[in-house]
């Protein structure tokens, strides 16, 4: 017991003078350690090589030919025309259904469906009624003796024209824009500034579903704008247009300095906008074929318009279904029991064109698909509401899915799905969205597709979506479509499927 004392009593002293001694030298002595500085931000990269991806498992070999970054590539190229609409000028930018940009991204299909040896590549052309377009618009807030352009003004879908030499009116906030917002205030002849909370996106936000562009505009508003809850200060195609007056959709940072104004002693609003409505348009469906060994056929389908870049909504898709037909255009025919019909339909956004007909002719076009397969936003990188801020993070969002169709092709889908690592929802969606909608009923189908915030705004940048989710989906649709060509069409057909993602 003594010398256990002992030995306490010389650690005790040993670390005594050791604390003396960093003391002496934190003071200024000889040696002094360098103060203590600010913690370093220390950041993981997120380029497309720190993604997290799905290992090839054992047995599923064949299906590493279809590489992530190559098909990023496509991406890349897709979205390289919305830029090329941005650069030329247009505000209103993208690769627009009816345009010489939707043109240019049809001639790539076309030249890449040629390209892998294809067959029967055609177009399939479709008149568009007249179409809207803004053609050029402007807004800023003053107050406080101050004037601030609002960069990411833009006319919501649809919107109607201000008068040619503008408007210049008060603003006012009515919050979530519900009839308690508007109780006791007088908003004739104003601008009706409303805060709209994403649920989860553009398409669909709490200005829509409460009403409050249809209350301001019957209570005698002048013009409505949309502030987005989205973090950051982003521009977006906003659903849900006023029937009379201007509507305008506002970034986050842009509408809290309108609202900033409006706390510190008013602010009045000046915009402008033009509309143009153009008739005689046409957009196209391109077509390509892989001929199988039977006369029944599956059918690959994404969408090519856009607004913006595009590149979740849908360079991703239609990246993927190019990539399905480069892989699959190096199967033999011998081994592919249907003919593998790629497509890339027409108007999405105004009207789905391209599904509309197939749906139209199912009883004679659909009569021997055994699975229609559609390939819509497929791969988006994870982010989280932080505060005033979207965070990343290394993986990629999980999508909706549906399968209409018996269990064995839900099995099939959902196991693919495992196989190479694609996150899904827990259930099924109780509906096809997106292009699928209108044929959804008309054969076999499947499709999966995640809409975040921030689709439909110029945050849809090929850097939002991953090379390793773009893998992932197509090495599940490649393997989907072997699986399906083993099964007869009659074990495909039932009532939609109910089977959970558990």
């Amino acid at each position: 017991m003594r010398s256990r004392i002992i030995i306490v009593s010389a650690v005790t002293v040993v670390a005594a003078l050791t604390i003396g001694a960093e003391a002496q030298r934190g003071a200024g002595g000889r040696g002094a350690a360098p103060a203590r500085g600010p913690i370093t931000p220390h950041s993981y990269p997120l380029d497309d090589d720190h993604y997290l991806r799905w290992p090839l498992p054992p047995g599923e070999q064949a299906y590493g030919r279809i590489d992530g970054a190559r098909v990023k590539q496509y991406v890349n190229e897709i979205t390289a025309v919305s830029r090329k609409s941005r650069d030329d000028g247009n505000q209103y930018w993208g690769r627009i259904s009816g345009t010489k940009y939707d043109d240019m991204v049809e001639a790539w299909v076309e030249g890449k469906f040629k390209e892998f040896g294809l067959q029967n590549v055609r177009r399939q052309y479709f008149d568009l009624p007249p179409q809207w377009f803004p053609t050029k618009w402007q807004m800023t807030v003053s107050g406080a003796g101050k004037t601030l352009p609002l960069a990411t003004a833009r006319p919501a879908a649809r919107s109607v024209a201000t008068p040619a030499a503008g408007l210049d009116l008060d603003a006012i906030w009515v919050g979530l824009g519900t009839d308690a917002d508007f109780a006791g205030r007088t908003v004739t002849g104003k601008a009706v500034v409303v805060y709209s909370i994403p649920a989860p996106s553009v398409i669909n936000h709490s200005a829509n579903y409460l009403g409050a562009v249809r209350r301001a505009e019957e209570k005698g508003a002048a013009a409505v704008v949309v502030v987005l809850g989205i973090p950051g200060n982003l521009s977006s195609e906003l659903n849900g247009a006023a029937e009379k007056i201007p509507a305008f959709s506002l970034g986050f940072e842009d509408g809290n300095a309108v609202r900033d104004l409006i706390e510190h002693g008013g602010a009045h609003v000046k915009m402008s906008l033009a509309v143009e409505t153009k008739p005689g348009l046409r957009d196209a469906s391109v077509w390509g074929e892989l001929p199988g060994t039977s006369d029944e056929d599956i059918i690959v389908m994404a969408h090519h318009d856009a607004y913006f870049e595009g590149a979740l909504d849908n360079a991703s898709g239609m990246a993927t279904m190019v990539g399905l037909a480069e892989y699959f255009s190096k199967v033999p025919k011998e081994q592919r029991r249907r003919t593998l019909k790629f497509v890339t339909t027409s108007g999405h956004h105004n009207g789905s064109f391209g599904v509309k007909w197939m749906h139209d002719n199912k009883d004679t076009f659909l009569a021997k698909t055994a699975l229609l397969l559609n390939c819509e936003h497929v791969s988006v990188t994870q982010t989280y509401y932080w505060g005033p801020n979207l965070r990343k993070s290394d993986t990629m969002d999980a999508r909706r899915w549906w399968v209409y169709g018996s269990d064995k092709l839900a099995e099939l889908a959902l196991n693919a799905y495992r196989t190479f690592g694609v996150a899904v929802y827990h259930e099924m969606e109780p509906n096809a969205s997106g292009d699928m909608g209108q044929a959804s009923l008309d054969a076999p189908s499947v499709q999966m597709i995640e809409s975040p915030a921030f689709y439909h705004t110029d945050y849809d940048t090929p850097a939002v979506v991953p090379a390793a989710g773009l893998e992932a989906v197509g090495r599940a649709y490649a393997k989907l479509i072997d699986q399906v060509n083993k099964v007869d069409r009659a074990q495909l057909i039932g009532k939609p499927a109910t089977t959970s993602s558990r």
